[in-house]
Order: C-alpha cells, then sequence, then structure tokens
C-alpha cells in the first residue's frame, strides 16, 4: 500500500462539534446528524442512508455516542481528508461515563470500522476504508497537553455539547469520585431560550439562543443581567454542586476546565481563581489523544 493511501486520523465525534486532525490540516464544523430521505436537499449519502449533517440539522441531546449517526458524521467528516480508496488508522474518543466500560469501547470500534461510501450533496463519490479504532477517554485526554497538570491531584470538569462530567484526577481518572449529566452546551441554550422566552415574551428557539449568545458584548445591559443571571445558576446547580457531592474541596484541588463548553462559558468560569480554563479547550481533547496513542505505539516498538 501506498504511504499516500494510509491516513492516520484523530477525530472526537462530539455532540456538538465534530474535530479532526489528520497530518498537519485539522478542521472543526457542527456535528448535528440527521437521518433524511433520498432527494432531500443537502443530504450527504453514506452507506446507502441520507443525512443532514450540520447545522441545519436536529441537534442531539443524548449521551450515547454508539449510534449509527456517529458512523454517519465519521463519514463525512473524513471526506475532505481522505483520497478515493484510502485506509484510515482512527483516533477517537468516548465519554469517561461509557469508556470505563470495556464493552463500550469495543462496540465503537466496530461500529466505525469498515467500507464507507460517502457521496457528497454535489453527487461526488469517494470510497475508503476505516482498517482499526482505538480509543481514548474525553476529558482526560486533555490532560495529557500538559504535563504539569497531572503531577497532582485535580478536579477536572468537560462541558461537552450534551455531557457535561466531572472526575477526580491523581494522574489517572477516578471512576468512584465521578458525575456526568446531559447538561452539555445543548441543553443550555435551550434553557437559557426558555428562560428568555419568559422573561421577554418571545420564543427563542436552542438555535436562536446560540446566536444571541455569542453577540453577548453588544447587548443591552437588561439582556447581558438575564443571561448572567442563567448562567450563574447553571454554573451553581450543575457544576459545583456535583462537584461538592464528590468531594471537591477549593483548598486542597485545583480545578480544571476543558471542551467547547468551558470557553463559551469563560466570562463565568475565570471569575472563580481556583478555575483554570485550558487555553486549547476546544481541541485539547484530540490532541491529547493523538499523544496517548502516539505513546502507547511507541511502547510496543
Amino acid at each position: 500500500m501506498k504511504t499516500a493511501d494510509l491516513v492516520r486520523a484523530t477525530a472526537d465525534l462530539g455532540n456538538s462539534n465534530g474535530k479532526i486532525i489528520a497530518g498537519n490540516k485539522k478542521s472543526i464544523d457542527s456535528s448535528n446528524v440527521q437521518e433524511v430521505t433520498k432527494g432531500t436537499f443537502g443530504s450527504w449519502q453514506i452507506n446507502d442512508k441520507y443525512y443532514l449533517i450540520g447545522e441545519n440539522a436536529r441537534a442531539k441531546f443524548d449521551t450515547n455516542k454508539i449510534t449509527e449517526n456517529k458512523k454517519a458524521l465519521l463519514g463525512r467528516i473524513l471526506y475532505p481528508f481522505v483520497e478515493d480508496g484510502a485506509t484510515v488508522e482512527l483516533i477517537t474518543l468516548l465519554p469517561l461515563s461509557l469508556y470505563i466500560n470495556q464493552d463500550n469501547k469495543e462496540k465503537y470500534a466496530e461500529l466505525l470500522k469498515g467500507e464507507y461510501t460517502v457521496i457528497n450533496p454535489n453527487e461526488a463519490e469517494k470510497h475508503f476504508t476505516v482498517k482499526s479504532v482505538e480509543i481514548c477517554a474525553e476529558g482526560f485526554s486533555s490532560l495529557v497537553t500538559d504535563a504539569k497538570l497531572l503531577q497532582e491531584p485535580l478536579f477536572l470538569v468537560d462541558i461537552g455539547g450534551v455531557d457535561l462530567t466531572g472526575v477526580f484526577v491523581n494522574r489517572t481518572p477516578d471512576a468512584n469520585r465521578m458525575f456526568t449529566s446531559e447538561r452539555g452546551m445543548n441543553v443550555f441554550y435551550t434553557e437559557l431560550g426558555k428562560y428568555l422566552t419568559s422573561k421577554l415574551l418571545e420564543t427563542y428557539t436552542n438555535k436562536d439562543t446560540e446566536i444571541l449568545y455569542k453577540r453577548y458584548e453588544s447587548l443591552s445591559d437588561n439582556l447581558k443581567a438575564i443571561i448572567d443571571e442563567f448562567a450563574t445558576d447553571y454554573i451553581e446547580r450543575y457544576i459545583y454542586q456535583p462537584l461538592k457531592d464528590i468531594d471537591y474541596k477549593p483548598l486542597l484541588h485545583k480545578l480544571i476546565l476543558v471542551g467547547g463548553g468551558a470557553i463559551a462559558l469563560k466570562r463565568y468560569l475565570e471569575k472563580d481563581d481556583n478555575i483554570t480554563v485550558l487555553e486549547n479547550a476546544i481541541w485539547s481533547n484530540v490532541e491529547g489523544a493523538n499523544l496517548i496513542s502516539l505513546r502507547r505505539n511507541k511502547k510496543k516498538c
């Protein structure tokens, strides 16, 4: 096999964004996936099914990643990175709540492996094969990007599109001191939309709310105050309280935040001097998974 035919890719098939690094190229885009009927405008054909993939598809609100939609998402995000007939060695991630079960890792790997036929909305077709799948733990992979973070006990919080996970880490994650809830940013925007609707007497969908939230700096003081009130309560209820329940103590433990939600909520999180939002919080999971894979394979040599 020619080297050009083999692609080593690290991908995070997230519930809000899909991210991929292959060689010196990387890409990030909305990971919403919705199965549709043949002929739907803008749809992708992936292994005999049809999907809208991106902002125009329905957002996801459940944590399970072991679904056919994730295979469709992988086909879509690999498409620009592979030539027709390529073979892919994939490194990807599972939420820690799923990762700790060996059966889940095996099922996810088997789901993603195999032949792909992908036809884009312009009817350009590619065939490629995912030969192998290596799986790393979401959240924990981020810590590998900064060796200093693993030198002392800390609590890690990963705010994704659906999952909001916190775990105690003392070199490795402690599954006995962990919480996971479906309170990530897709849910945050949906609930904030309901809150805005009740305050402003005008309907805001989750997508309306996400657009509005990203324009925060240009909003009126009154609207900022409404968002601030909601976000502050959300963080207290779904981050601080669950952390206290697993024995987080600010005087003893640093608190590290990663994930796209950490960036989105940064203005509130960094009011707490004990919190560090990783500078590269959006990409750290993918970069860390790539580093873990390289180290694993080096040991095998």
